[in-house]
């Protein structure tokens, strides 16, 4: 594959190392032309989006391990003792044993991807994120492009199944740690994700060539696009005077959705809209000028 649309996704196949890209990269390549920038915004939504319970998901997992540990002491014991009141006990213990080891990763399994198949993604427990969605979108599909993850020993790429970004946590799955990607289970088995995910880099690139918006007369067309008609419209948009300025990088990554939601609703025939990396800079002059008021108004 050449890296254009239409051509097809790359074929699954070993190949350079240089070739595979972090997940966490991927997205934060589609949010910014800055890196940094792209991963301190997609942080700051992933940990919008935890949930309580999901916090406590790798100390289950530690409580799983302990009382797997006791089952198989137990199971000695009852081996090793003669047939008496007390073995009686170690029966009981045993199975209590096993049953705490399991229902941890029963709990996460259900909580997840649901009790039976998921056929579709499954309703998110927090607000979605339009970014996150684009990229999941592709990576949902059956003839889409294939995320992986290298396996421990021979170093080869292991395919992962689709149905795996349709769980309730697939948004963790672009965490640039270790741990937030470990919260979620790798399906179907109850068994957590390896170290890092990835796709190839020849995928990326079609991702982010589809994703940028078609323009007419060709990629060399000097486009002016209306930044003085958004920026007027959202001065006097209510959702101004409740946005946390305090928290910059999320306080930009709001008001360019804003910006970004102006443009689509306002955009010609051509459909040509500015890309999201574009208006950067007028929702960072955006923050500033309301940092600079908020401090007056409170006088």
């Amino acid at each position: 594959m050449t890296g254009r649309p239409g051509e097809g996704w790359k074929i699954f196949a070993d190949g350079d190392e240089a070739d595979n890209v972090p997940l966490w990269k991927v997205l934060a390549q589609f949010r910014s032309d800055d890196l940094d920038e792209g991963l301190s915004l997609n942080a700051a939504i992933i940990n919008r989006a935890k949930p309580s319970p999901v916090r406590y998901y790798n100390l289950a997992f530690i409580i799983s391990f302990a009382f797997g540990f006791l089952s198989i002491l137990l199971l000695i014991g009852l081996l090793v003792s003669a047939h008496s009141t007390a073995t009686d006990l170690f029966f009981y213990l045993t199975l209590a044993a096993l049953a705490a080891t399991v229902a941890p990763h029963l709990w996460r399994q259900a909580y997840q991807y649901g009790l039976k198949i998921p056929d579709a993604p499954l309703k998110l427990p927090h607000a979605p994120d339009r970014l996150f969605d684009e990229v999941l979108g592709y990576l949902q599909k059956v003839d889409g492009p294939k995320a992986y993850y290298l396996s421990r020993l021979r170093k080869t790429r292991v395919p992962l199944n689709r149905r795996l970004f349709f769980g309730r946590l697939r948004y963790f799955l672009f965490s640039e740690h270790g741990k937030d990607r470990g919260m979620v289970m790798r399906y179907p088995t109850a068994m957590s994700l390896p170290a890092d995910l990835y796709l190839h880099r020849d995928d990326v690139e079609t991702m982010l060539a589809m994703s940028r918006p078609k323009r007419r007369g060709g990629p060399g067309r000097n486009t002016k696009y209306r930044y003085d008609d958004a920026i007027i419209a959202l001065i006097g948009d209510p959702r101004l005077r409740t946005l946390d300025v305090k928290d910059r990088p999320a306080a930009i990554s709001t008001v360019k959705d804003w910006l970004a939601e102006w443009f689509e609703t306002n955009a010609d025939a051509s459909g040509d809209v500015p890309r999201r990396d574009q208006l950067t800079r007028y929702a960072e002059k955006i923050c500033a000028h309301i940092e600079t008021i908020a401090p007056a108004e409170g006088r």
